[in-house]
């Protein structure tokens, strides 16, 4: 039985900078941070399930402005073009707060800097006692005034999908323009500084937008953000990843996900909703964590994984494969997926 999930994501962090961000992130919240992280790694192993998640990702937002040539949104109907209402987000979060949430993350199937309440949303999180309030961005909604309000309300880690450089990247994310998307991303450097803020920058790409010269990628972005790290291309317009029968996702004892009309979501994987397990108004976030989560935690524990539509197409649940890649003047070995062709 496998025990974990193969790693789908490659920082190019060297190991200094590693530790240097590891304790910008855990400032504050150390002993809880180094908590979390081992029940993160070693509780999903071992079927050690936490009282409450460990990271909820939720969706204040599943609008989206842009039209990113790789998303799955352009091959598929997510089913929402909503904002979260407040009050909704609110409560939700109230509860998180009471059960010592680690990570309430803003991201799933939209932009969460579109939604008009985002900087109270932040910093209502904090608020409440979430002690890591995550975002990830395609950046293109960030102005000065926006980038302080949301770092001046604590936000903890911002992660901008910043797809290739130049042509590459204007190529993908359509119909942003690279030198705009680099000065959005100068600004949130510059603010963080100013504010003298703990927030940790972090930038993403698909490999295949950077891989013709990754080496001048990663050094322009270390330029300016703390983090650079890439990830596989995935397919959406068909689903060609090898299932693996035999794998137990950790997901189910780390997360849960709630979209923008407050359905839950067992892992934010289910893009179109297919397995929607239940709704805010009906079930609190830790009945939905222990009931309707565990009936997915039972579903892979008897080996039954397959039998969700969602779960057999699931790329983190997919057979990986070892490939090197070349990063500058060095080369490593990371993962991909196996596909059908």
């Amino acid at each position: 039985m496998r025990k974990s999930e193969t790693n789908v994501q490659f920082s190019c962090e060297t190991f200094p900078e590693y530790v240097r961000n590891e304790l910008r992130r855990s400032r504050g919240k150390r002993l809880a941070y180094l908590w979390n992280r081992f029940q993160w790694s070693q509780f999903p192993k071992r079927r050690i399930l936490p009282s409450f998640p460990l990271n909820i990702d939720i969706e204040v937002s599943s609008r989206c402005q842009i039209k990113c040539t790789h998303c799955f949104r352009q091959y598929m109907d997510v089913q929402e073009n909503d904002f979260m209402p407040l009050e909704m987000y609110k409560k939700i979060v109230k509860e998180c707060g009471e059960h010592g949430l680690f990570t309430l993350k803003f991201s799933m199937r939209g932009e969460p800097l579109l939604h008009p309440d985002i900087v109270e949303m932040v910093s209502f999180a904090k608020r409440s006692g979430v002690k890591e309030v995550w975002i990830n961005t395609n950046g293109g909604a960030i102005t000065e005034k926006l980038a302080r309000g949301i770092i001046g309300a604590g936000v903890d880690w911002i992660t901008m999908s910043f797809d290739g450089l130049g042509a590459n990247y204007e190529a993908v994310r359509v119909p942003l323009k690279y030198e705009e998307s680099l000065e959005k991303l100068r600004i949130l450097r510059r603010v963080r500084d100013e504010l003298k803020a703990d927030t940790l920058l972090n930038v993403q790409s698909i490999w295949s937008a950077i891989e013709d010269d990754p080496g001048a990628y990663i050094t322009l972005m270390k330029s300016i953000v703390d983090r650079v790290a890439y990830n596989p291309d995935m397919h959406f317009d068909h689903i060609n990843c090898v299932p693996d029968p035999n794998f137990v996702c950790p997901r189910l004892w780390q997360r849960l996900c709630i979209t923008s009309r407050g359905n839950y979501l067992k892992c934010p994987s289910d893009f179109r909703m297919r397995e929607v397990l239940g709704n805010v108004s009906d079930y609190g976030v830790k009945e939905a964590w222990d009931t309707l989560q565990g009936q997915q935690r039972k579903l892979h524990l008897d080996g039954r994984r397959l039998e969700s539509v969602v779960c057999s197409e699931c790329h983190h649940g997919a057979i990986k494969k070892k490939v090197d890649v070349t990063l500058g003047d060095k080369t490593r070995t990371d993962a991909s997926y196996v596909s059908k062709e």
